[in-house]
């Protein structure tokens, strides 16, 4: 007694000071904001000096080029970039060909002419070539590619992975109007060869500037021939913004031209590059109304506007940044910027560098943060004085109340995935992902009378013994070990990473610090503090994490001119409340395949995810019904809440685009709000939430993984372990998984990642579908074996890699496939197999058992 009461003061002085040291590295780690959108770099490059109109530009494998272009002569110019401070100068260079006006597609690190004007032997004539181009032993080389249908010379081009389209253009010098059509090339096929999609539905376009973001074609402005009064023909500048979708948007079944908000302003000749997930820039455009020939570009009075356009709420800000010339060339540079050069007035090089715009966290929000951590700390130190034993680190010892462990329950699997990928998803898209969750009334009468009670009976801890109690020891160590690595390295991994984004978009915290600093935390107080101490972490971490989204919404919908009314017509005229997409077609998200994925979700996947049933285990058996009531009533409170803010976010931005960092990627949409909208207070309370989604799950993928290994291993290997030796072990294991957890997390930050949902649900599929198919097969049959199980559980990944891989399949299909594909094959192999005989008396839902089998000890 006396020792342990020495080591307290250790244990709270060790919790007290991670929770401070925690707040200390974030205050610590936070940068500066910057009240300008982009910044021009003063850069000593010179100008290429090359001032002849239409010259072909780009970037190819660390070189700038620039050649061609009307009555140019036969060299080029290019400039390394592969040393920056000796200050590197352009050198002629022979060109591969000469052609004025062409449309030069540029990827990260390659560039594609297309077509273009060139002298011919009866004067000018437009060009049909489309020439790769790079840069390879010390001079510019020509790949001829597959040449286009017609000629064409004043388009705009742009790649969409291995695709390139070509829009509008001239097909001749003296052409009387310019070409709607639109042109695709797939450079992957074995025979790539055009194919002609749906032409621009106002008519045509020469000289618009053309890029690809969010894996759709963007077209900007560009001009067309019109008559005048005096019946002469001139060519009109447009304002127009056309998007080209060549697959829907997600949660939506619009295909081919969608019109976008007009630029302030007719323009033509501009250049386009996108930064960050869903921005692009538009920049150097001749804003002239008309001009009497297509490639006319009078000197610009002054420095012309740069500007940016998103394509999910459709809107354009002006950056306050102006630059000479027009026609310029702008091409990726380092991550995050992009270089300008040349233009028809032979401007100097430039480069641009996206910053946050976006306030700083006030004194008061660190305040609440620090004292979340310190209120983790104490719940920590609290339980760590409880009487200790195995039983009580892993359960409780069975006693926990039920409406705290259907709090738990709901909070281990809302993580932050919910609170901040699915406003996200709900922010790019609509309210398709919400409609699913009305499956939970009938998933709540599968768990409360079904699952529950009869995993409950078997008096399990780890829920994988019901695996070898059903079918045989192999399948539970299999699937125990594959649980325990989803978990480690894949759960706990994106969870800390959603938020560890969320601090760096509000605070300029590096991902990798707050990864970290989460990580050590959540390690710590939930090794001492054991099962108690997760569990009522998580019921504050649970009602934390619906407050603060309600508290949200009201702040976004009040901050709107028009208000509430704002948010419905808003809402409506972007399709944001578009609740299901009817359909066969298995590439979208199809309201079937979100009904059959959320029941599965609710219904036997808790049976084999080892944290949310240990909720169940918890619990004393004639409360199971009430945590299945509390953790299903949760969910759908949580999922319309957090969808709801998505659309709520989406409104926000479309009223005040100027907010939306230019850097911005979706899954970072919740605390740039929350650092844009919020009240100082209010904007600490989020960012504590969010800590909450993480922290909460990590913990629990922690204790459930330390018990499943001592469960399934540990004493299978030293069955003479007493209980303090299975303690420490529980508690070494814990600290183990969450130092790799960690690990894991801190590379998957360095990973490009489009959404976090996604990627999830993938991870999820691949590595526990099969799990879920087995715990299909032997609660729902009784003819599935220990072979027919194991035999599935490997087809079911095998098969799903290959979906994966060779389909287009939507990714909310994997986990469908996953899961029958086992069921099936697994049933089918039992039956050809011989079937051994044995007792299933609690085992099936054809055999239940009337009574719980008696507790265990220790």
């Amino acid at each position: 007694m006396n020792n342990r009461s020495s080591s307290l003061p250790f244990r709270l002085l060790v919790l007290i000071a991670s929770a401070i040291l925690s707040s200390a590295c974030l205050l610590a780690a936070a940068g500066s904001a910057d009240s300008s959108l982009i910044q021009l770099e003063e850069v000593k490059w010179p100008s290429p000096e090359w001032k002849y109109p239409g010259a072909v530009a780009g970037r190819t494998d660390g070189v700038l080029f620039v050649f061609g272009g009307e009555n140019a002569p036969a060299g080029g110019r290019v400039l390394s970039l592969s040393d920056h401070s000796d200050s590197p100068q352009w050198a002629a260079v022979e060109a591969p060909f000469s052609r004025s006006w062409a449309a030069v597609a540029r990827g990260t690190d390659e560039s594609i002419v297309i077509g273009g004007i060139e002298s011919g032997a009866a004067g000018p004539v437009v060009s049909s070539a489309v020439d790769r181009i790079r840069w390879r032993d010390g001079k510019l080389q020509r790949e001829p590619l597959q040449p286009l249908p017609v000629p064409l010379a004043g388009a705009g081009a742009a790649l969409i992975g291995k695709k390139l389209y070509v829009v509008g253009g001239i097909r001749s010098p003296d052409a009387e109007r310019a070409e709607s059509s639109l042109w695709m090339l797939d450079l992957a096929a074995s025979v790539p060869a055009w194919k002609e999609l749906e032409p621009l539905p106002v008519g045509g376009r020469v000289l618009p500037a053309v890029s690809s973001q969010y894996d759709v074609l963007q077209v900007f402005g560009g001009r067309d021939a019109a008559s005048v009064p005096d019946g002469s023909r001139v060519w009109q500048a447009s304002n127009e913004t056309w998007v080209y979708r060549p697959v829907p948007f997600e949660g939506s079944t619009i295909r081919g031209w969608v019109s976008g908000a007009p630029a302030a302003a007719p323009h033509a000749a501009a250049a386009s590059v996108p930064t960050g997930q869903a921005h692009s820039y538009l920049l150097g455009a001749d804003e002239s109304p008309s001009v009497k020939t297509p490639f006319s570009l009078p000197a610009p009075s002054g420095p012309q506007p740069v500007r940016l356009f998103h394509v999910l709420t459709d809107s354009w800000v002006d950056t306050g940044v102006r630059l000479p010339g027009v026609h310029p060339v702008a091409v990726p540079g380092a991550p995050g910027t992009f270089i300008v050069f040349g233009g028809d007035d032979g401007a100097p090089v430039s480069a641009f560098s996206g910053l946050r715009r976006t306030r700083n966290l006030a004194f008061i929000d660190y305040a609440v943060i620090a004292a979340y951590f310190l209120f983790l700390a104490g719940i920590g130190w609290y339980f760590s004085r409880q009487k200790e034993s195995s039983s009580e680190y892993s359960l409780g010892s069975r006693k926990v109340q039920w409406w705290a462990a259907g709090i738990s329950m709901f909070a281990t699997g809302a993580s932050a995935i919910s609170f901040m990928a699915i406003p996200a998803l709900a922010f790019a898209t609509n309210l398709i992902w919400v409609f699913p969750i009305l499956t939970l009334i009938l998933s709540y009468f599968v768990q409360a009378h079904i699952i529950f009670p009869l995993l409950r009976r078997l008096q399990l801890t780890s829920t994988f013994e019901y695996l070898e109690q059903r079918f045989n020891k192999t399948l539970r160590l299999i699937a125990s070990a594959q649980q325990m690595l989803l978990l480690t390295f894949g759960r706990a991994a994106v969870v800390l990473v959603l938020p560890s984004i969320a601090i760096a978009t509000t605070t300029g915290l590096n991902v990798f610090v707050s990864v970290i600093v989460m990580g050590i935390l959540t390690t710590i107080y939930t090794t001492m503090g054991g099962f108690k101490a997760v569990i009522w972490t998580e019921v504050f971490q649970g009602i934390l994490k619906f407050v603060a989204p309600v508290a949200m919404i009201y702040v976004c919908i009040r901050a709107l001119p028009g208000g509430f009314g704002e948010f419905v017509e808003t809402g409506k005229n972007y399709h944001k409340f578009d609740i299901a997409l009817l359909s066969w077609d298995i590439t979208l998200p199809v309201v079937w395949i979100l009904i059959m994925n959320t029941f599965l979700d609710t219904t036997v996947k808790l049976a084999g995810d080892q944290p949310m049933i240990q909720r169940v285990f918890s619990a004393p058996e004639h409360e199971v019904r009430r945590v299945a009531f509390m953790n299903v009533l949760c969910g759908i409170l949580i999922s319309v809440v957090v969808n709801i803010l998505g659309i709520a976010i989406f409104a926000y931005f479309h009223a005040h685009p100027g907010l939306l960092d230019a850097g911005t990627q979706n899954d970072q949409i919740i605390p740039l709000f929350s650092t844009q909208a919020l009240p100082p207070g209010l904007a600490g309370v989020v960012i504590a939430a969010i800590f909450a989604s993480a922290m909460a799950t990590v913990a629990s993928n922690m204790n459930s993984v330390s018990t499943v290994f001592v469960e399934d291993f540990y004493i299978r290997f030293r069955p003479d372990a007493d209980d303090k030796a299975r303690l420490r072990m529980l508690k070494l294991s814990s600290y183990m998984v969450g130092f790799l957890g960690t690990l894991m997390a801190v590379l998957l930050a360095a990973l490009p990642i489009k959404s976090m949902m996604a990627t999830w649900i993938q991870i999820g599929a691949l590595l526990g579908g099969g799990i879920v198919g087995v715990y299909s097969l032997g609660m729902i049959t009784r003819r599935a074996n220990g072979i027919g199980a194991v035999s599935g559980a490997i087809i079911s990944v095998v098969g799903t890699l290959l979906l994966k891989s060779f389909s287009t399949v939507h990714w909310m299909v994997y986990p469908l496939f996953a899961v029958f594909s086992c069921m099936i094959s697994g049933y089918l192999i039992s039956l050809i197999f011989p079937f051994h005989k044995k007792d299933l008396t609690g085992l099936t839902i054809f055999t239940p058992r009337p009574e719980a089998l008696p507790a265990k000890e220790g």
